[in-house]
């Protein structure tokens, strides 16, 4: 007993001695942990101002109403940011975040919205007209915000993103993007698809500017919903009688569906100041706790004090964010090259043996814990890629329509369509189901919005 405790009292000194000083911030660190409040010239004119002040009261002037309030609330995260930097995860006296009344079920309730496993939403949203029409009279305010949105002379997230940091009201943003959607499925029913278009092409536009200026993956993925329901639309408008459909109108569609779906670049940059942001709140961390918040046994007390003692706020950061420039650069490879790349990083997480108390001392808690988390990004790039996917399938889908390629010429036709309309993952021909005249894409991430969260994309040629 006292040479186990002799050994324990050399390791416990050892584990200190490894631990006493922390490393120096690197420049990415740095950079991270910096914040600059935007200038006016930056705000004046700026769309996203209009996004976080979207749930603003409508009965005054719509646009202005909005831009105040997103004014108000970028200046409420900016003081709850200087909070965090200076109190950590202390609440108590942080200042409360800017709340509005949320009218989300009023603007295209659950029962008004397409199902997922609707074949047709244009036959879907004019079978309820009537009541799709009344909901964008009486959210005619919140439409207009989305197109002076979208229209903005410039358009950049000038918000701090931290933890804690609190977001605009996406969930009405989706809702209202879906229920201009169905208003522009309706004027193709009766009869008018130039405007039909130009207000799908309202919507593929704002959703553009906010993936292209992302400052986090939350708002990354709602970009990518959001490119759902657009490519969904466009499907819809491509089985429709191609002979019906002008030239002008057919040429919109085919640019619309031609703009590359946008990549993760910035939402990585918002990823890394997030993580930086955790170096002002955790300067000490649990890992060892009891459940249903009872107090920790003494051998849970044991092995936090020794986990804190082999953890290195500093380094921890600088090697968080090491990571994410390997995933942000891996994102930014194409697609079929992304796998080997992320079976190399995991591979090497893997050697390192990161979280082995036994291979090192010095910051064994922290290596760890930036380790555990680079494998989850892989999921968030096949999003990306899936999307870009169906992108693609929905482009074949129109062009086979305007081309009127018969079913049986398919796998001819698909066979000899070029590189960027192939599979994104694998650079093979997209697949042809010719028992349900579908073409097919099998992508790699449950899907919401897909029958079944299937990751597998279908379109069906009809017309």
């Amino acid at each position: 007993m006292l040479a186990l405790g002799g050994l324990v009292a050399v390791w416990l000194a050892a584990l200190v001695i490894a631990n006493w000083n922390d490393d120096a911030l690197t420049e990415a660190a740095q950079r991270a942990l910096q914040y600059t409040p935007p200038t006016e010239q930056a705000l004046d004119g700026n769309g996203y101002l209009i996004l976080m002040g979207l749930d603003a009261p409508a009965g005054g002037d719509a646009i202005g109403d909005a831009i105040a309030l997103g004014r108000q609330r970028l200046a409420r995260e900016i003081e709850r940011r200087r909070w965090v930097e200076a109190h950590g995860d202390r609440q108590e006296g942080m200042p409360p975040s800017i709340t509005a009344e949320a009218t989300l079920g009023d603007v295209l309730p659950d029962r008004l919205r397409c199902p997922v496993g609707e074949p047709d939403c244009f036959a879907w949203f004019v079978k309820h007209g009537d009541e799709v029409q009344a909901l964008a009279k009486t959210h005619q305010a919140l439409l207009q915000r989305l197109a002076a949105a979208a229209g903005a002379p410039q358009f950049s997230n000038p918000a701090p993103f931290y933890l804690l940091a609190e977001f605009p009201p996406y969930a009405l943003l989706v809702r209202a993007h879906e229920l201009l959607l169905a208003q522009a499925a309706l004027e193709w029913m009766h009869g008018q698809p130039q405007q039909a278009v130009d207000i799908a092409r309202q919507a593929a536009q704002l959703r553009s500017r906010m993936a292209s200026t992302s400052n986090s993956l939350i708002a990354s993925m709602i970009t990518l919903a959001m490119q759902h329901r657009e490519l969904r639309w466009f499907s819809d408008a491509s089985a429709q009688t191609a002979s019906l459909t002008p030239a002008a109108v057919s040429t919109a569609i085919e640019e619309l569906l031609s703009v590359p779906t946008e990549s993760l670049g910035s939402a990585m940059e918002g990823e890394m100041r997030f993580v930086a942001s955790g170096f002002y709140m955790y300067k000490t961390v649990d890992l060892f706790t009891s459940p249903w918040d009872a107090p920790p046994t003494w051998w849970q007390r044991l092995l936090n004090k020794a986990s804190n003692w082999a953890y290195l706020p500093g380094q921890t950061l600088n090697l968080s964010l090491d990571y994410l420039q390997e995933v942000q650069a891996i994102g930014g490879m194409p697609a079929q090259k992304q796998d080997a790349a992320f079976s190399s990083l995991m591979q090497q997480l893997e050697d390192d043996g990161a979280c082995l108390p036994w291979k090192r001392l010095r910051n064994v808690t922290g290596t760890c814990l930036a380790a555990i988390t680079a494998p989850s990004y892989q999921g968030y790039a096949q999003r990306v890629t899936d999307m870009s996917g169906y992108r693609r399938l929905v482009l074949l889908q129109h062009r086979a329509a305007t081309e009127q390629v018969a079913p049986p010429d398919m796998p001819a036709w698909l066979a000899q369509s070029p590189e960027a309309l192939r599979n994104p993952y694998t650079l093979e021909p997209m697949q042809w189901d010719a028992a349900t005249r579908s073409l097919v894409f099998e992508g790699r991430e449950k899907q919401n919005q897909n029958p079944g969260r299937s990751s597998t994309y279908r379109v069906r040629l009809r017309g």
